[in-house]
């Protein structure tokens, strides 16, 4: 048997068969010598079985403990553990196996992994607010967005009851719809603290993985919808009522003449007409160049402007009506100011606005005046018109560049303002890239100032 060996489970065969060999011998005369050298072979292969087992033993033992520590380390997250064992050892094909599994895991912690990232990044650059719920109504995830919508402090809110987090009833009775009866839900929610901010909820049910289900609430700050949508239902309530009250009133006069030929009464009769046609025409002209400023459609021939000579042919042009109210002009404005880039015509109507409402709204003996503003680091030229008028409360100071909007009504109306003035002149400075400020106390008077870029070759 040169070279060869034997197979571990042969050994016993071959050992038992020859110790039955060698007492078989042992009984003939002339074969004693044969039976000892029989049965020490014999002997032999038994000691070398015993020892080999011993040695397996041994080996499977390390074999065992490698498996086993290779496998701690996989349960606490390293999966770059590998399992090496001897090509003898019986479980070298099962370390082998281990290893394969070991590195599909691996491939597919690291997919996880980067899907986890790819969603947080989603999550994160969204502006809607994301809320994720269990069968439990418990947050198992937030993003930052919903954080900032619904004013969360509290930083660690997972694993947290929904109602817990945001106290409202309406969103949680629209969770508690979805969950039991499928479909989705939206509900409005504000702040307690805040009227103008507006959250839009949007409930919708979610299927666990593991059975039972959740929901998903997805958040987004509607409140500029809502504003614009307020606005354009006082727009339409505004113009009704602007064009219903001249037309009352010419309805009424016409049926007056109608009735009474008189000359004096008919003369007198149509100068009003005349007058609250005039006051609709140009309520229908703002309304037009409004229409028309907004839908960038309205031509802006820019050129330089020189604003103190346009100043100038306004204050001439109010001067009899500043004088008849007993209001005195200051016009502080250098003669030589950095020309700016403009439409003059457009321009003019900012200056008649401002300072027709300067003499509006400031009362008799007071004083309008117009002075070069500055700013530090300010590139652009700036002009104010300050009064000594009423002034403006600061809770209406944010919305009278609104249409319509009047902080006297009734003195606005009675002068024949269509209460678009200021609406129309915040629209021009935006066509010229330039912007209002405007700063007032009640008592004390008003400053508008304009700011316009400058004129470059």
């Amino acid at each position: 048997m040169n070279g060869m060996r034997l197979p571990h489970y042969a050994t016993p065969i071959l050992a038992t068969l020859a110790l039955s060999v060698a007492a078989w011998l042992a009984a003939l005369p002339h074969a004693r010598l044969g039976a000892v050298i029989l049965a020490a072979v014999a002997w032999v292969w038994t000691i070398r079985l015993v020892l080999h087992l011993k040695t397996q033993d041994t080996f499977l033992s390390e074999s065992i403990v490698q498996l086993e520590n290779t496998v701690d380390r996989w349960a606490s997250g390293d999966l770059e553990a590998r399992v090496y064992l001897d090509q003898a050892d019986p479980l070298d094909r099962l370390a082998h196996g281990m290893n394969r599994v070991a590195e599909a895991l691996k491939e597919r912690t690291e997919d996880l992994e980067q899907d986890k990232e790819r969603l947080e990044a989603i999550l994160t650059s969204m502006a809607n607010g994301i809320i994720i719920l269990s069968h439990g109504l418990t947050i198992t995830l937030i993003n930052q967005a919903a954080y900032q919508l619904f004013a969360i402090e509290a930083q660690d809110v997972m694993g947290r009851h929904l109602l817990e987090v945001i106290r409202d009833v309406a969103i949680d009775d629209a969770v508690h719809q979805v969950t039991q009866n499928g479909g989705t839900e939206t509900v409005l929610w504000s702040p307690h603290d805040v009227d103008d901010e507006v959250v839009e909820v949007t409930v919708a049910v979610l299927n666990q993985p593991l059975g039972g289900v959740g929901a998903v609430l997805v958040a987004r700050n509607v409140s500029a919808q809502k504003q614009a949508e307020r606005m354009r239902q006082d727009f339409v309530a505004n113009v009704s009522h602007e064009l219903q009250t001249p037309l009352t009133i010419i309805h009424g006069f016409t049926e007056t003449l109608q009735d009474d030929p008189d000359p004096d009464t008919a003369r007198r009769f149509i100068q009003l007409i005349h007058e609250e046609a005039t006051r609709m025409s140009h309520l229908v002209d703002d309304l037009l160049a409004l229409s028309r400023m907004e839908h960038h459609s309205l031509p802006v021939n820019r050129i330089p402007v020189d604003l103190p000579v346009l100043i100038e042919s306004i204050l001439v042009k109010l001067g009899p009506r500043a004088q008849s109210a007993e209001l005195v002009f200051d016009n502080q404005l250098p003669s030589h100011i950095p020309l700016v880039a403009g439409d003059p015509d457009l321009l003019a109507e900012v200056f008649l606005n401002l300072i027709s409402n300067s003499v509006q709204y400031t009362p008799a003996g007071g004083m309008i005046s117009i002075k070069l503003a500055s700013e530090p680091g300010n590139p652009m030229v700036g002009v104010s018109v300050k009064d000594t008028g009423i002034g403006i409360p600061a809770q209406d100071l944010s919305r009278i560049f609104e249409r319509f909007y009047r902080v006297d009504r009734a003195r606005s109306r009675a002068s024949g303002g269509t209460g678009l003035g200021l609406a129309i002149v915040k629209h021009i400075m935006e066509l010229h890239h330039g912007r209002i400020e405007v700063s007032s106390q009640v008592g004390q008077g008003t400053i508008f100032t304009v700011w316009l870029p400058r004129f470059s070759d």
